[in-house]
């Protein structure tokens, strides 16, 4: 109950910092997705790391290719396919951003340490793991 709990805060919280540093969440999620891949995502790909329906996904991914944050492109040789890159402006717009999350993270771990944030981390990483691979731990017969 209290993962539930914390989950719901959690998400209600983080969505009114979005708002008031001027953004929704899922759009800055799909650039943290893309910032550390210089070469771009498949929608394929982007799809499974956001766990998110195709269609849900390429609205947002049009979004944020109307704002210049990312561009389309076309697979080579698989014409149904498209490659997702961040554009300069999308890291500039993380650039930005970041200087919010740094913040929003600072007031809410304020008092946690490394080890703990670490081990949280580990924790909640098993348990969606398991929950993503639908093996809950039980025995079956």
């Amino acid at each position: 109950m209290q993962v539930m709990l914390t989950a719901r805060r959690w998400k209600l919280w983080m969505g009114e910092m979005f708002r008031n540093a001027g953004h929704t969440g899922a759009p800055i999620v799909v650039l943290y997705h893309l910032a550390d891949e210089p070469k771009g995502l498949t929608l394929s790909e982007l799809s499974v790391r956001m766990e998110l329906s195709g269609a849900s996904l390429t609205r947002l991914v049009q979004r944020l290719e109307r704002d210049g944050f990312v561009s389309r492109h076309r697979m080579i040789g698989d014409g149904r396919s498209w490659l997702i890159i961040m554009e300069p402006a999308g890291r500039a717009e993380m650039q930005a951003f970041e200087v919010h999350a740094a913040s929003m993270r600072q007031r809410v771990f304020d008092g946690v340490s490394q080890d703990d944030l670490a081990a949280a981390l580990r924790v909640l990483s098993a348990v969606a793991e398991k929950l993503a691979d639908g093996t809950d731990g039980a025995k079956r017969p």
